[in-house]
């Protein structure tokens, strides 16, 4: 019989690091304007080393570089000379050692530094949708082409929380088996919030409604059996094919009335907020399109020159000097990550107009498909990047104020070779439809044969989830009488 008690044994394991350095350069990247302002003057207040560099009018360019000025009289950057290198070569060395004993505590080795460059990459805003859904992700498979295409679905959602691609769709442009992503989503309609990850509002009801053991009730039956007549409010049709009584269809249509139509709401920002552009595109006085990225909503910050003259002393003690050099790094960091925000965006900016010239050129019909994916690619960062510099950015444009979101769109073929994106296709069945006679209004069928017509090859069911999209009800639900 073996030794029984206690015993004390090492063992050596990796794991993943995260400073509060990292997570607030991500942060600053994803936030939107008006909260990159509140963060700044947060940092402002808690840092005594930083300040904001006041903007310099035109009217004192002349008197900044007259002769009889003296230069310390002006506005005085950090400027570096061999002390202060060496005080920052001291601060580098501190925080490098004090980093990787961190690392050395938790098992973690300087190998792993790609993983940590991933992870830094990867990871989202806190109390995030992809946040909440990449945890639930982590755990649902261990098959690791299901949690490759896990990730792609999570990425692939709207701000309503549905995949507006067809899952072979998805598959094609990723490069991912058809069988892993089928698997990834069937996990993914059993995540929370309910309904997550659904194609259309039928499944996304059929997804909460086995989520609540209902899956076999009447109000499941109804979506499953009676989806048309139950949107036309043909409630005898629906009693008839589900061989119940009238009263038993006004139950189920009860239940359905309390599940959620837009999985994502509980993580969704208000609406109802100020927007200030992050960019805007505008025709030249050359004939070319340009980006001009708006700063006025993010200050220029440096290092308080006193702070400077400090180090290079001698009258601070260890502590006060590692204070000082402690405020200093983060200072930095802070400065850094603000300036690399604005060049991430100004990139995903210059990428947008370079593949969306036709949009800005004659509106919303010429949008081309554009995903994350190949955007990622071409700026060398990982997919989730763009999808947070993305985020609540906002581009002022010839044709109206547009979300950076709004640009990133599936296609569909048309009859020559090309595709067209599906705001341009909801634009044009929007048209169609505003031309239809009133009293006998088009069904998804009829639109369809319509897009055709105009070199658009379509599915139906594709025409009535972008009709869904438009708000418009379908054809028995917009007849009207004359």
């Amino acid at each position: 019989m073996g030794n029984q008690g206690i015993n004390q044994t090492q063992k050596q394991v990796q794991g993943m690091v995260l400073t509060p350095q990292l997570r607030q350069s991500l942060r600053i990247l994803q936030v939107p304007a008006a909260e990159l302002l509140r963060e700044i003057s947060s940092e402002l207040a808690a840092n005594p080393l930083l300040e904001e560099v006041e903007p310099v009018s035109t009217d004192s360019v002349d008197s900044l570089s007259a002769p009889e000025e003296s230069e310390e009289e002006g506005p005085r950057e950090l400027s570096l000379g061999d002390d202060d290198f060496d005080a920052l070569r001291r601060m580098k060395d501190d925080w490098d050692e004090s980093y990787y004993e961190e690392i050395r505590s938790q098992g973690y080795t300087q190998e792993d530094e790609e993983r940590r460059r991933h992870m830094m990459e990867s990871a989202t805003g806190e109390a995030s949708l992809s946040e909440h859904l990449s945890d639930q992700a982590r755990g649902a498979s261990d098959d690791a082409a299901v949690q490759e295409a896990l990730k792609l679905l999570i990425a692939s959602l709207d701000e309503r929380g549905f995949l507006e691609e067809d899952l072979s769709t998805i598959a094609l442009r990723s490069g991912q088996s058809y069988e892993a992503i089928m698997s990834a989503h069937t996990l993914m309609l059993a995540f929370d919030p309910p309904g997550i990850g659904s194609r259309d509002l039928r499944e996304c009801f059929l997804a909460q409604l086995r989520q609540r053991s209902r899956g076999l009730s009447t109000a499941a039956r109804l979506v499953n059996d009676c989806w048309e007549p139950m949107m036309g409010r043909r409630l005898e049709e629906c009693a008839r094919i589900l061989d119940v009584e009238i009263d038993g269809v006004r139950e189920g249509l009860a239940e359905l009335a309390k599940l959620e139509t837009v999985p994502a709401r509980r993580f969704s920002r208000d609406d109802n907020r100020v927007v200030t552009p992050d960019a805007t595109v505008e025709l030249g006085e050359d004939g070319k399109w340009k980006v001009t990225m708006d700063d006025r909503h993010v200050p220029k910050l440096r290092l308080v020159p006193a702070y400077k003259d400090m180090l290079a002393g001698n009258a601070l003690g260890d502590k006060e000097r590692a204070y000082i050099l402690e405020r200093m790094r983060q200072g930095k960091f802070l400065i850094g990550a603000i300036e690399e925000r604005q060049r991430t965006i100004e990139r995903l900016a210059l990428i947008i107009l370079e593949r969306q010239t036709d949009f800005f050129e004659h509106g919303p019909s010429k949008l081309k498909p554009l995903t994350m994916t190949d955007v990622a690619k071409e700026m060398g960062v990982h997919e989730t990047t763009v999808g947070r510099a993305a985020a609540g950015k906002w581009m002022l444009t010839p044709h109206g104020l547009r979300e950076f979101r709004w640009f990133f769109t599936s296609g569909v073929s048309t009859s020559d070779g090309g595709t067209v994106a599906q705001e341009g296709v909801q634009e044009m069945i929007a048209d169609i439809l505003a031309r239809e006679n009133p009293a006998e209004p088009l069904a998804d069928e009829a639109i369809t044969v319509e897009l055709r017509k105009r070199g658009v090859q379509i599915a139906r069911r594709t025409v009535a989830k972008y009709r869904e999209g438009l708000g418009q009800p379908s054809a028995h639900m917009r007849r009207q009488r004359i």
